[in-house]
């Protein structure tokens, strides 16, 4: 048998008793058919971005040049380079040869708005 001494003791043993009471008639009453219906607010993001426009780059093919170094040079896909230009082998570009070079696919600096006083 349990060895208990105190009030806090007895106090404890009784919200017990009581507790396991209540949750047994609790656990009865939720035997009924009854239907909760809960709403939940919904929130929508409409996502904007800011596009800036840049005037297309054309390069001109000099001798010694490999598709894949002014891709690298100009920090662009290759395999883009290739398509905008309908190039269909990388080995086969020319001295002479202008391409056009797709939008640049990392960080573009943007020049600020606000200029600095000397």
């Amino acid at each position: 048998m349990l060895n208990i001494r105190g009030p806090l003791q007895w106090s404890l043993l009784g919200i017990t008793v009581v507790s396991g009471v209540l949750a047994f008639l609790f656990a009865r009453d939720g035997d009924s058919t009854e239907t909760v219906q809960t709403t939940v607010p919904t929130t929508q993001v409409v996502a904007t971005t800011t596009t800036i426009p840049y005037e297309p780059v054309f390069y001109t093919v000099q001798s010694g040049d490999s598709l894949f170094g002014i891709a690298e040079q100009y920090q662009v896909s290759m395999e883009e380079v290739m398509r905008i230009n309908g190039i269909t082998n990388p080995d086969k570009v020319y001295a002479g040869q202008v391409l056009e070079l797709p939008a640049p696919t990392g960080f573009v600096p943007v020049m600020s708005s606000t200029t600095m006083q000397p």
